[in-house]
């Protein structure tokens, strides 16, 4: 009996192993048994776990994870034989024969960090789409030509005889189109009826009864206007697609559309993305021209200061310049307001700028008019010059010291790039050209143009070339700039002083609520700098503004509250919804004579229901219902172009 009770309860045992640790059929069968993990000396294992859905789906990841570092090995070992000929006739209009390639790859040390580093083996497919971008652009100048600019109104009055004053051109740029251009289209036009408003020949606007009119300006000016539109072959009005609806709206609103090339291409011009791009058969007169003037870097020094270090790659430069700032390399358009030639002065201003009141005092000083004499508000940083206002200006800007990233009496300061007075001159753009080709950009450190102008937000292209130029291309005397004060020209309501946040800030009201405070380290450097504490200057002063710090119009803004910069940001977005409405109505009236109107009454209808937002209509007149552009209502398109 005993032996019988054993035996049960050795079966029984043996049975609640075999449950807790299933043996597979190889091993019950006594296959494999030295060999099978479920099974270590003799002994069934107590740690195996069968596969779970998790541990597959690992696999898979793993498995696609290696597919991607086999398509970008291969893309770099194409791109890499590319650069490498690209390489080998970089220096081949040049009579000193190139500097010998780096023996090893450099270092992650030796790079900076805040640039992008096209030698890096998994990143070289940005080169080559940039080299696409560069190509496609020249490429649209193979079958086309820049446009001319129209013939200027007549000088004198044909009834009268009278001499008539000065066409100004007002320039603005136009890039590219997409669904989120859409707000900045009704900024093109609210900005263009702020400089017809305070230009010569505009009839003041009657007020009837208690309507909400725009405070300043509105009186017209002593200078005529002509408004431009230096258009990307991106968004050309020739594209039938959605990428030519931004440019085609700005003709119908007034704007002569100026298609015009980067001063020289990014990239040479080869036959690797289009095989004809190098013949002379079929392309026009301006592409045969254009692709023989070069391209960024070609004329870079080989020795000196400002040659390219042997550890940087060719092509690092001209990768940086095509994903600089707002706009990459297409914000070198903007230089083509100095080609002009045909007006005595051309201003080039942002979408999301206004004119508050006429420039009139300035422009008479730039074109020699003032004797000496002048009221213009000259700016107050270290690096202001006194102008010799007993000749003409060649040029007025602004500087932008929010981009400094180490403040002191030396540091590198760009110019902003949403305003800029010029005497257009083409020896001006023959000189930004050579710039361009030189392509004397040090990076690592990222010293920038000449060694002098960089290390701020789009120091390689318009912010930077500008300083650049000014302050050591061009010959001193030879030319007579200006800067103005930022309070008063291309105000953005910007705080002088660096706040505790890591970006610019307006001062705020409670800094424990806010989180953040000012320090007392001054933007430009000096140890006190409160003269130029724009956000606290409010519109009643300021002559034009640039809707920056304040945000956008046409995300209906809430300003900044909170801040001491709310007051200023709420009077200039108070304004510009006025102005809008001026404008709306103005179309509505009939007496916009050879000027968009509306017309159609079912248009009629639509223009007054995009006045029927809730939010805070004393300032947003109607045209808002949250803040936010979602909340946004947006102008109805006339019925007529101009």
């Amino acid at each position: 009996p005993n032996n019988n009770q054993q035996a049960a309860q050795l079966f029984s045992y043996t049975m609640h192993q075999r449950r807790k640790n299933p043996i597979s059929p190889a091993v019950a069968s006594g296959r494999g048994d030295d060999s099978h993990p479920q099974l270590q000396n003799g002994r069934t294992s107590h740690h195996t776990r069968r596969p779970t859905s998790s541990s597959s789906f690992a696999l898979i990841l793993l498995l696609l994870f290696s597919v991607f570092l086999f398509l970008e090995f291969i893309a770099y070992r194409v791109l890499n034989d590319t650069n490498s000929s690209v390489d080998q006739t970089h220096h081949v209009h040049q009579s000193t024969p190139a500097a010998s390639p780096p023996t090893k790859r450099p270092t992650t040390s030796t790079l900076s960090r805040s640039s992008f580093e096209p030698t890096n083996k998994d990143k070289g497919w940005r080169v080559k789409a940039a080299r696409r971008a560069s190509h496609e652009n020249s490429y649209f100048w193979r079958t086309h030509e820049p446009d001319e600019v129209p013939p200027l109104p007549p000088s004198t009055d044909p009834s009268t005889g009278e001499e008539l004053p000065p066409v100004v051109a007002y320039v603005t740029t136009l890039t590219k189109c997409a669904p989120k251009h859409k707000g900045p289209l009704d900024g093109a036009a609210v900005l263009m009826h702020s400089i017809r408003r305070n230009s010569y020949g505009w009839t003041p606007m009657q007020q009837n009864g208690d309507e909400k009119w725009p405070k300043y300006g509105g009186q017209g000016g002593r200078y005529r206007y002509r408004a431009y539109v230096i258009v990307d072959p991106g968004a050309s009005p020739l594209n039938p697609s959605r990428s030519g609806e931004c440019a085609r709206a700005l003709q119908k609103l007034g704007y002569i559309v100026l298609h015009r090339a980067p001063l020289v291409p990014l990239f040479e011009i080869t036959d690797e993305f289009h095989p004809d791009m190098t013949k002379t058969e079929g392309a026009s007169e301006f592409f045969i021209e254009y692709r023989n003037k070069g391209y960024v870097g070609q004329q870079r020094p080989i020795e000196g200061p400002l040659s390219r270090p042997p550890t940087e790659n060719p092509d690092k430069l001209k990768l940086m310049m095509h994903n600089d700032g707002c706009c990459g390399y297409t914000e070198t358009l903007k230089l083509h307001v100095y080609g002009l030639i045909e007006h005595e002065l051309a201003v080039h201003l942002d979408f999301d700028s206004l004119i508050l009141r006429p420039m009139d005092d300035l422009f008479d000083a730039m074109l020699g008019k003032s004797d000496g004499h002048n009221n213009i508000p000259i700016a107050k940083g270290p690096k202001t010059k006194t102008p010799d206002f007993t000749k003409p200006i060649d040029a007025a800007f602004t500087r932008d010291y929010n981009s400094v990233n180490k403040p002191s009496l030396d540091a590198p300061v760009g110019y902003q790039g949403g305003f800029l007075v010029v005497r257009p001159s083409l020896e001006v753009l023959e000189r930004y050209r050579t710039v361009l080709k030189e392509g004397a950009f040090l990076l690592n450190p990222r010293k920038g143009w000449g060694g002098k102008h960089g290390g701020y937000y789009g120091d390689l292209t318009f912010q930077g070339l500008l300083p650049y130029y000014y302050e050591e291309v061009s010959p001193s005397e030879e030319h007579n700039a200006i800067e103005l004060d930022r309070c008063i020209y291309n105000q953005m309501a910007d705080n002088p002083r660096k706040s505790t946040y890591k970006f610019p800030r307006a001062t705020p009201l409670d800094p424990e609520k806010m989180g953040f405070k000012d320090t007392d380290v001054c933007r430009d450097g000096r140890k006190d700098c409160s003269d130029t504490d724009c956000q606290r200057v409010l519109p009643s002063e300021s002559l034009t503004t640039h809707f920056t710090f304040c945000k956008k119009p046409w995300d209906c803004s809430d300003g900044l509250p909170g801040t001491v910069a709310d007051e200023t940001c709420k009077g200039l977005l108070s304004e510009w919804f006025a102005v809008r409405k001026e404008l709306e109505d103005w179309w509505l009236s009939g007496h916009a004579e050879g000027q968009p109107s509306y017309s159609l009454d079912a248009t009629i209808v639509k223009v007054h229901q995009q006045r029927e937002g809730e939010l805070e209509k004393d300032r947003y007149l109607g045209y808002c219902n949250e803040v936010g552009s979602g909340g946004y209502r947006r102008m109805v398109e006339p019925d007529t172009s101009a």
